[in-house]
């Protein structure tokens, strides 16, 4: 239950920022410096996991701007690609998972 309260939180801190970005140019996204989010890019091409890395690496605003522009190309959804601290922990530790901390920038 915990998990999935969670993750609804995670995808309502998701659509937000989007909102955000559609609404209007931003310089900044507004994420809470003590939640660390990461993406899981096992499963993914090899080519685009690479990308969804680098992008991820910059932080969580290019690498949503990335998966919006590339949504229809890869299927990519961010919801999807994005976990929390607790939840990229599991994932290493269960199923070696392929996993990249976002900049918070």
């Amino acid at each position: 239950m915990k998990s999935v309260s969670l993750k609804c939180a995670l995808a309502a801190a998701a659509l937000a920022v989007a909102g955000a970005a559609e609404a209007g140019p931003a310089d900044t996204v507004d994420v809470d410096p003590y939640q660390a989010l990461y993406v899981r890019t096992d499963g993914l091409p090899t080519a685009v996991a690479k990308r969804v890395e680098e992008e991820a690496r910059n932080g969580l605003q290019p690498l949503r701007q990335y998966v919006q522009r590339t949504k229809f190309i890869h299927q990519l959804d961010l919801i999807s690609l994005l976990l929390t601290r607790e939840q990229a922990r599991l994932a290493m530790e269960q199923e070696k998972a392929r996993v990249v901390k976002v900049a918070s920038r």
